[in-house]
């Protein structure tokens, strides 16, 4: 995904993205969020819907570019979800590069046992490029990422799905987010996103303590399922503007971007200077 570069310089601590999330967690009722937004443009203070805590003042740069943003992003949507993949797509890719699939098993015969595409195929370039560099990977951490840099401990909230060069001080970590099947998503599409908002937070708090940089990829796929949880996938786009995601990698863009990311980061290790 290609980020929008005006609103990711704002910085992730800006004021402008606590506003969003406001906006966002009006979920559905579009008709209360264009009142809301049109109000804090006019009157530059924030109310908080269904509260009765007096509104806040904000600044009119501020009101004015949430505005904007939510215009570009909504254009930024459909180019993004357009990229989703169904799973027959997924797993044809999979064989493509000679990746034997797994499935994730449930209890019930009647749940679909659905393939983990976007992990054999993220883990398979991985490894080959990791290889070729003569760098460590971690393809399927048991533990947490621990990081201790100049006397500084930090350990993630989760475990993640992969780590460069190990759990401990890796300098690249990703989350992979596939949901396959003919049925509608769930909570746990929520839940997704909110895992990674706190994996990025906390590694976003960590490097300004004095840490060095750590690239956090996400990866995520299933049109079918995504396609009833739009308001979560937008959240996702959020998040990789906001810079609490450096990579966001959907669908069909594990196919052609996801080796030119791994490349550029082993290639600025390699030279000392990490992106």
């Amino acid at each position: 995904m290609q980020k929008l570069p005006e609103y990711t310089n704002l910085g992730w601590q800006h004021p402008m993205w606590e506003l969003l999330r406001i906006y966002r967690s009006m979920g559905g009722a579009l008709r209360q969020r264009d009142a809301w937004l049109d109000a804090l443009l006019k009157d530059h203070a924030c109310t908080f819907p269904g509260d009765e805590a007096p509104p806040v003042s904000v600044e009119k740069g501020t009101a004015d570019s949430l505005g904007d943003y939510i215009d570009a992003s909504e254009k930024q949507f459909g180019e993004c979800f357009s990229r989703l993949r169904r799973e027959d797509e997924a797993t044809a890719y999979c064989r493509q590069l000679g990746v034997e699939l797994t499935r994730t098993r449930t209890k019930s015969k009647d749940h679909h046992q659905s393939p983990k595409a976007l992990v054999g195929s993220v883990t398979f370039t991985a490894a080959e490029l990791c290889q070729a560099h003569g760098v460590g990977i971690d393809p399927n951490p048991q533990n947490r990422c621990v990081w201790t840099d100049s006397g500084r401990l930090h350990v993630s909230a989760r475990r993640l799905d992969g780590a460069i060069p190990s759990l401990v001080n890796p300098t690249m970590v990703w989350e992979i987010k596939e949901y396959w099947g003919g049925t509608g998503g769930g909570s746990k599409m929520s839940d997704a996103v909110y895992e990674c908002q706190l994996v990025g937070r906390e590694i976003r708090e960590f490097e300004d303590s004095g840490h060095t940089s750590v690239v956090h990829v996400v990866f995520i796929d299933g049109e079918i399922q995504w396609s009833t949880r739009k308001s979560d996938f937008a959240r996702f786009i959020d998040l990789a503007n906001q810079g609490l995601i450096d990579n966001l990698v959907i669908g069909r863009e594990v196919e052609a971007d996801w080796s030119l990311i791994l490349e550029a980061h082993l290639q600025s290790r390699s030279s000392g200077v990490l992106d």
